[in-house]
């Protein structure tokens, strides 16, 4: 049975150390004592047998052995390492098993709830549905649980018990399966739900699957856990741990041995107390995995499998039978009162509560409730939000990044080189809508062929403003971008607007597929170079 020590650390104290330390049913000094006791007497046999057994000849032999042995101990077998992994695997599983051990309570009250009707017909059948339920944890628990086995030996101790009937135990034996029959007793279950679902007692289909799904959640459970007994860890797995950990402290019966027998003061000399821990720590350490493998065992730390059996069929029979559909009276209640306040004893009213929630910076105070803040509005281009750059770091990376031939890029503006324009074709204009501009450059407007004519010419992206019509502002301003430097003379400050009013560009960048094989568009081949081509890179215009 597990052992329950919740109490004792309910609170932080130096007593706390004791009462866990102290305690003996499912504690390390329980698990390890024989082997602890075992292993001393070994000792105290290889300890007599080197001091006065041997001659001083032989001793000095023996030493030279021994102490090579002892340096290359702890390098042969990590202990630590393969102790903490597996134990890391084996109470991974442990939590997996628990926390599909199975537990009625949802199950149960989903069948109240869905199920209704106060005839007794109802009322059987919300019983039965339970007892198919926890049949089938029975019939699974008897196979995995060795205290669950020695309480149902046979089918007949399971009649006699009351979860299963004698015609439905005839049916049982009948069914032609070679395999374990876990999934009858949930078959049973989901049958009398479906016919009850069929005479209309439940009213819906959802409400249907709602009951359905818990029962196969339920299921679900069961089948974990046979999985889980049915694949063990590997069985080499545990086999080099418990093999590794024994084989070490067999080595340290000569190692841990105190050779120099003319220095007697050291306590090692009489009792081998640092080893002794050391084996207390590793010994345990490995207990606490070989009690853990198996959680459905007889251990003082196993799972209580017949008291969940126990537990499940009485409550799952309370919800859908004697608590059915039952409820108390509805008052008014005291929490309604506007000078509500929270009840404590007397004794534990200035120990007993707990602090308010309270946020970490909701005590200072900035401004007076009273006070009129000042709020205006913030530009996402102003130094305030976009942070300002050091003109000497921003032209360096510039430079860097120019030599590594990495793209710059702007806080506002997406650069647009050259390469990326295309003159206006009867292509261009006839698409629409027009998108002339690329994914970074929302934030400047929408653009003109004209101004990507100028663009192509001095390099910079002038912001301009979208209107209803398709003119383009004349007050376009210029935005300032991140280029890389150039040995040519700086560009001017603005671009002239055009005076007349151009259908935007549609600009198709090509492909590698189009430089390598050719022009790939079926309508209007690349029959025309760029009439700027100054770089010579072949571009082509439809």
């Amino acid at each position: 049975m597990t052992v329950s020590y919740n109490l004792d650390v309910s609170s932080v104290s130096f007593f706390n150390f004791f009462r866990v330390l102290f305690r003996w049913r499912g504690s390390v000094w329980k698990s390890i004592w024989s082997e602890l006791m075992i292993w001393l007497i070994f000792y105290y046999m290889v300890m007599v047998t080197y001091r006065f057994a041997l001659d001083p000849e032989k001793r000095e032999e023996v030493r030279k052995y021994i102490e090579n042995l002892h340096e290359n101990l702890d390098n042969c077998v990590p202990l630590t390492f393969m102790l903490a992994f597996f134990v890391t695997v084996i109470v991974d599983r442990w939590k997996n098993i628990f926390a599909n051990i199975g537990f009625i309570e949802n199950t149960a009250l989903a069948i109240a709830t869905l199920v209704r009707g106060t005839e007794p017909e109802m009322v059987l059948t919300r019983r039965t549905i339970i007892r198919y339920l926890v049949l089938s944890q029975v019939l699974v628990f008897r196979d995995i649980s060795l205290k669950v086995r020695r309480r149902f030996p046979n089918i007949d101790s399971i009649i006699k018990s009351g979860f299963l009937q004698e015609h439905e135990a005839v049916i049982l034996e009948e069914i032609d399966c070679p395999y374990n029959k876990y999934w009858v007793p949930i078959n049973w279950a989901s049958a009398v739900l479906q016919k009850v679902f069929v005479e209309g007692k439940i009213t819906a289909a959802p409400l249907f699957n709602a009951a359905w799904q818990e029962v196969k959640t339920f299921r679900s459970n069961m089948a974990i856990l046979c999985n889980f007994d049915w694949v063990p860890i590997p069985l080499a797995y545990p086999q080099v741990i418990f093999v590794a950990v024994r084989f070490y402290f067999f080595m340290c019966l000569f190692t841990r041995q105190h050779l120099d027998m003319t220095d007697t003061r050291t306590i090692d000399y009489y009792f081998p107390i640092l080893t002794v821990f050391q084996f207390i720590f590793f010994m345990g350490w490995m207990k606490v995995a070989e009690g853990l493998l198996n959680p459905l065992g007889e251990d003082d730390d196993d799972f209580e499998c017949n008291f969940l059996i126990d537990k499940n069929i009485s409550t799952g029979m309370a919800i859908v039978d004697s608590t059915y559909d039952k409820f108390p009276e509805m008052r008014p209640d005291k929490f309604a009162e506007p000078a509500f306040a929270p009840f404590y004893p007397e004794d534990v009213i200035d120990s007993g509560t707990d602090h308010a929630l309270i946020g970490s910076a909701q005590s200072v105070t900035l401004a007076d409730p009273s006070d009129q803040i000042d709020m205006m509005k913030v530009d996402i281009n102003s130094p305030i939000v976009v942070g300002k750059r050091d003109s000497t770091t921003s032209t360096f990376r510039r430079r860097l990044s120019s030599a590594f031939g990495r793209r710059t890029r702007s806080h506002s503006v997406q650069h647009l080189g050259p390469e990326k324009l295309e003159p206006d074709t009867p292509f261009s204009q006839s698409m629409a809508p027009q998108r002339p501009y690329g994914p970074f450059e929302l934030s400047n407007g929408f653009m003109s062929s004209e101004g990507f004519n100028h663009i192509s010419s001095n390099g910079h992206l002038p912001k301009l403003e979208e209107e209803e019509s398709t003119s383009v502002d004349s007050e376009a301003t210029e935005v300032n971008t991140i280029s890389p430097p150039s040995s040519h003379a700086p560009d001017p400050p603005t671009v002239p607007p055009p005076t007349t009013v151009t259908q935007p560009v549609f600009v198709v960048p090509r492909t590698i597929s189009e430089d390598t094989l050719g022009p790939t568009s079926p309508t209007s081949p690349f029959n025309q170079t760029l009439e700027n081509d100054n770089d010579g890179l072949g571009r082509m215009k439809f």
